[in-house]
């Protein structure tokens, strides 16, 4: 009995020694690459349509895009981006450079600390514009790209906070920028604004509510603006408007909120919620 627990003491000491040696140092943050917002990356260079004879798609919904990844010997893909957040099952690849949009190296493996070993799963945030190339002259770099399509919480929010942040300094041309030509923009019920509910498109945005908004008010700020990620690619913000109207001279803080709906990092719809009795009454004399 003694002989046979050392025995299995050996084996378990052997597979934790083999377990630790086993384990790779690589990670994601070896493989570097550059984000940013999928909204400002041309549609013309979406994976598929910019290089379908490198990328297969195994499946499609509106949740996921599964996609066969191949790149030859020798062979330099077309620039292209991802713009969802995925995962990657990599199943063979030798050494390899990855270009972004002007040519500058983001990436070499030759410079990796140490060399993978495949299969090798590791997550990416959306890719901007670049292009691999493959080094080898034997090894086919081989993968399994799982893009998720209702991953864009980051870059959902980020687009809102950016849009907060541009109104907050009088910069209503990046404020429009960032919404959807189509966009349909509703103001809360009771709102004076509310008369051109649903104002579509930013040119109607812009002077049915803003331009109204300068000219009605002496000043006009967000404050306490904190955002909250929703389901089906939306955006909630709670906030108070602090202003002073122009007529009357009176303030009022009011608290509000702002339900933002995004697609590819554009905004598609709006809808404010606001105690419209409060600014109501500071704007009657």
């Amino acid at each position: 009995m003694k002989t046979l627990r050392n025995y299995l003491l050996i084996i378990a000491v052997f597979a934790i020694t083999a377990a630790s040696f086993g384990q790779q140092k690589l990670d994601a943050s070896t493989f570097a690459y550059n984000t940013g917002n999928p909204a400002d990356w041309p549609a013309a260079l979406d994976a598929v349509v910019a290089a379908p004879q490198n990328h297969k798609i195994l499946l499609e919904n509106d949740k996921v895009r599964v996609l066969e990844v191949t790149l030859l010997p020798g062979e330099k893909e077309p620039l292209h981006h991802y713009q969802w957040p995925s995962t990657l099952y990599i199943l063979s690849a030798g050494d390899f450079v990855d270009y972004d949009a002007q040519g500058n190296v983001i990436l070499d493996s030759r410079k990796f600390p140490e060399q993978p070993r495949f299969p090798l799963t590791i997550f990416k945030n959306a890719e901007a514009p670049h292009q691999a190339e493959n080094l080898s002259k034997t090894e086919t770099i081989k993968l399994i790209r799982v893009e998720m399509k209702n991953g864009n919480t980051a870059q959902n929010i980020a687009a809102v906070d950016g849009l907060y942040k541009a109104f907050a300094v009088g910069d209503i041309p990046t404020v429009l920028a960032s919404m959807d030509p189509k966009i349909v923009w509703n103001e809360a019920e009771s709102n004076s604004l509310a008369d051109g509910n649903p104002y579509i498109g930013p040119d109607a945005v812009l002077n049915g509510v803003f331009a109204r908004l300068g000219a009605d008010h002496e000043y006009f700020k967000l404050e306490d603006i904190k955002l909250h990620n929703m389901d089906n690619d939306q955006v909630l913000a709670t906030l108070r408007y602090d202003a002073k109207v122009k007529k009357t001279g009176k303030t009022y803080n009011a608290q509000v909120a702002h339900l933002w709906t995004l697609k590819d990092g554009k905004v598609v719809a709006f809808q404010q919620f606001l105690d419209t009795e409060k600014v109501a009454e500071a704007m009657e004399n």
